[in-house]
Formats: structure tokens, C-alpha cells, sequence
């Protein structure tokens, strides 16, 4: 069998219709080369594309038809390649190194070609069948501009391998669950970013809003780590990505910072307000961590809560009336910086997948005490007075001489060292809450359980 070795390169896979097929994936890979190191082409995209159509079946609900088997009533699926000096954003899926021999379409068959073929553009190389039209437009997301951006070095914003693939569609039932299945063929560091999502999930099973210009996705990441216990700093260094992550965005694109800060254990609030929240799978094996963060991020949406742009908007509208009042033209004011509260979702994205890697990179070599500094800095909660009612939540109380009591007045000093949230008591009793199972209501100063 051939030994694919994909990690040199970036993809980005494009769930969307193209030439009148009601879907297309196609692979985007801004660093090409060859990686098929076999003469039988052929065979060497067959076994390639034979665990992706499998896992991608069972994904969409569909099932992916062998090449040359589809009819003319099918749609279709075409893997494009291209040039590594090609213009046009769409590249290479696989290639063998034989230089006598490339991959070719036609008539909905794969072909070996007995010479280079010069072409302009993208050429396709493989053409899959469909057999159903999954009911979704091409994605809003520029993903080509992310992997573009992703694929710059690391001192210009660039990742080693957080977006080596990214797979955007228009419409999915999860992005979390999508790369769950697709994870392990894709690899470390991929992406699966929608416009919209009909089954995405938060915590405890609650469904999270997708409305358009919400920036939806996961990302997959092995961490090396000593030991399982440390699995609650996950969370956290998720959230302090995505408040790194936008705040760096902001700041490229010349815009001012927003005040932004992270609810524990995983939502991130402005205003009072919920802009991003996040759902974090993890499993342990062998001294690593498998982890998939699903994050949802109001960008341009401004339903249901809050998002980037109206709060642009808001410290723009509040500089303005600044200026009008120290005798400045305030519609003058008001005009040039309206044209400055937009962010895009791709900035945004590649931002916070830069961030994802330096925290995970620093954790992985330094644990989270170098990035705690930080964290208790951006949350909501440093020295914030809560109810602890024993009765309805988990807890363990360290020191404690009343434990049997079922209402606690504790003041939040931090977070313990196995990452739980700790708090003191009048009398010097601590508590350790864990994340899950647990709420934090800022309206009513509750820390409770959340019911199933």
C-alpha cells in the first residue's frame, strides 16, 4: 500500500456545488508537492480516497459511490489539483511522484494519462459519486484567504500545524461531530468550520444558536501531557485563545481592543453579554490527550446576544460623541469610523488558531502556570462573592469543620492546582468546584448544579 505522508502539507476541504453538482469537495493545499510515493496512479488515488469517502459517507449521511461508477444522474464530487504557482485558490489532494503518469477525468471516470498534460487552472484529477444533494450553498468563509494566512510563518501570524486542513461547508449538523469521525484520517491540527450548524451543541446538551456570521468551528490537537488529571485546564486554555486569538485580530485589522472576558468554565462575555461559548471533547491515551474545541464566536451576527461588530460599533458611535463634544465634526467622526467596525470571520479564525497553538504549545512544555497570569486577567470572576449550596452541587471542602451546611458564602481567589475553581470561606474553609455539572448564574450568585 502507499505510504501517504500528508503532514507537509495544508488542505482545505470545500463542501459546496460547482459546475451544476450539488456538491464538490475539493482539497486546498497552499503548500503542494507530491505525496504518492507510487508509478500506479490510479491505484494510489483509490487507496487515498478510500478511508476519506468511507468516513465522509457516514458524516453527511450519504454514501460516496467508487470512481467510474456514476451515472450521469449522480452528482458528482471532484477532487481538483493544481500547480503549485496556479492563481486560482484550488489545490492538489494526491499525486503519485511518477513523472510519466498523472491522475485524470473523463466522463466521469479516472483515468492514468501516458504523459504530463499542460493545462490552465484547476484541473481535476478524480471525480467521486453522490448519491443524494445534501441541501446547502457554497460557505461564506473564504477558507483559500485562511489557508493562505495559516500557511505564512509563524512570526507573521502564521501555524505549524493548527489549519494544515480545514474543511468549511455552508451548512453542517455539527462541526465538533464531523471531525470526531473525520479526526483521525485528517489529522493533527484540522479544522471544520460552517456557516451554519443544525445539531451543534454547548454544555450539558444545550443546543447553540448558528445564526449568519456566527464563527462556528472545531479544531483537533494531540497534547502531550503527564497526566489525565490535568484535563480541566483544557478549557481554560481554549477560552484564553479565543480572547487572545480576537484581540490580535483586532489589532491587525486596526481596530481598537474590546473587553473581553472569559465566564468560567467556558463562555466568553462582553458587556454582559455571551459573544462565544465552548464545548471541549477530550480522550486520553498513552500519555496524550486527543482534543477537539468546538467554538462558537458571534462575529457579524448580531442575534442572539451580542457580536464583534455591534460592539465596534459601539465604541466607535462612543469616540464620536467624544469628539463632538470637544467641538469635533461629529458625522464626519461618525462616517470614518463606522468604515472601521467590521472584523472578518477569516482573521478572526486564523487569529485564534495561532492563539490555539501557543497555548497548547506552552502547556504542552510548561504546564499552565505560565499562562494562569494571563487567564485570571481576562475572567469574570477574581474576587467575586458567591452562594455555594451544598445540597445541589459537587463539592469538596478542604479544611472544612461544617460541612453538613447547605448554603456558603465563598469569595473566589483562583483556581486550585488540579484546575478546579477555588474558593474561601469566612472561616478559611476551601472549596473546589469542578466545571462540569456545574453553572455559574452571575445574575443570582449561584453556583449550583445545572439540571438534567
Amino acid at each position: 500500500m502507499p505510504n501517504f505522508n500528508l503532514s507537509p502539507l495544508r488542505y482545505h476541504i470545500c463542501l459546496a456545488p460547482n459546475w451544476g453538482a450539488p456538491l464538490r469537495t475539493s482539497l486546498y493545499a497552499p503548500r503542494y508537492q507530491p505525496v504518492a510515493p507510487t508509478t500506479r496512479a490510479e491505484e494510489a488515488c483509490r487507496l487515498a480516497l478510500s478511508p476519506v469517502r468511507s468516513s465522509l459517507s457516514r458524516a453527511i449521511g450519504g454514501s460516496l459511490l467508487s470512481p467510474g461508477s456514476a451515472t450521469q444522474s449522480s452528482p458528482l464530487s471532484s477532487v481538483m489539483a493544481r500547480a503549485e504557482d496556479d492563481k486560482v485558490p484550488i489545490f492538489a489532494f494526491c499525486r503519485t511522484r511518477d513523472d510519466a503518469a498523472k491522475v485524470q477525468e473523463a466522463a466521469n471516470e479516472v483515468a492514468v494519462a501516458t504523459s504530463l498534460v499542460s493545462t490552465k487552472g484547476p484541473t481535476p484529477i478524480l471525480h467521486l459519486g453522490l448519491d443524494y444533494a445534501p441541501p446547502c450553498d457554497a460557505p461564506t468563509i473564504d477558507a483559500a484567504r485562511c489557508c493562505q494566512r495559516l500557511a505564512q510563518s509563524v512570526s507573521k501570524g502564521g501555524t505549524r500545524t493548527m489549519g494544515r486542513v480545514l474543511l468549511a461547508a455552508a451548512t453542517l449538523g455539527s462541526t465538533q461531530e464531523l471531525l470526531r469521525t473525520l479526526g483521525p484520517i485528517l489529522g493533527d491540527g484540522a479544522v471544520v468550520v460552517a456557516d451554519c450548524q443544525t445539531s451543534g451543541k454547548g454544555r450539558g446538551g444545550n443546543q447553540w444558536t448558528s445564526p449568519i456570521g456566527c464563527l462556528m468551528f472545531s479544531a483537533v490537537r494531540r497534547l502531550r501531557v503527564a497526566s489525565p488529571v490535568q484535563a480541566p485546564f483544557i478549557n481554560y486554555l481554549v477560552c484564553l485563545a479565543v480572547t487572545r486569538g480576537v484581540q490580535k485580530a483586532l489589532q491587525e485589522s486596526g481596530l481598537p481592543a474590546l473587553d473581553l472576558r472569559i465566564k468560567w468554565p467556558n463562555d466568553i462575555y462582553a458587556g454582559g453579554l455571551k459573544v462565544a461559548g465552548a464545548l471541549i471533547h477530550t480522550t486520553w491515551q498513552g500519555g496524550w490527550f486527543n482534543v477537539i474545541a468546538g467554538i462558537g464566536l458571534n462575529v457579524n451576527n448580531r442575534t442572539p446576544t451580542t457580536c464583534l461588530d455591534e460592539l465596534l460599533e459601539r465604541a466607535a458611535s462612543e469616540r464620536t460623541t467624544c469628539e463632538g463634544e470637544t467641538g469635533g465634526n461629529g458625522c464626519v467622526h461618525g462616517e470614518a469610523n463606522q468604515a472601521q467596525t467590521y472584523i472578518s470571520r477569516e482573521s478572526v479564525l486564523t487569529s485564534i488558531l495561532a492563539s490555539l497553538e501557543e497555548v497548547y504549545d506552552t502547556f504542552e512544555q510548561q504546564g499552565f502556570a505560565p499562562l494562569e497570569p494571563e487567564y485570571l486577567a481576562t475572567w469574570l470572576h477574581s474576587g467575586q462573592v458567591l452562594d455555594v449550596d451544598e445540597s445541589d452541587t459537587t463539592t469538596s471542602v478542604v479544611g472544612a469543620t461544617n460541612a453538613s451546611r447547605r448554603i456558603t458564602r465563598v469569595t473566589i481567589r483562583g483556581l486550585s492546582s488540579s484546575g478546579f475553581l477555588l474558593a474561601e470561606d469566612a472561616g478559611g474553609s476551601w472549596y473546589e468546584l469542578t466545571p462540569d455539572g456545574n453553572s455559574l448564574d452571575m445574575m443570582q450568585g449561584l453556583i449550583r448544579r445545572k439540571l438534567q
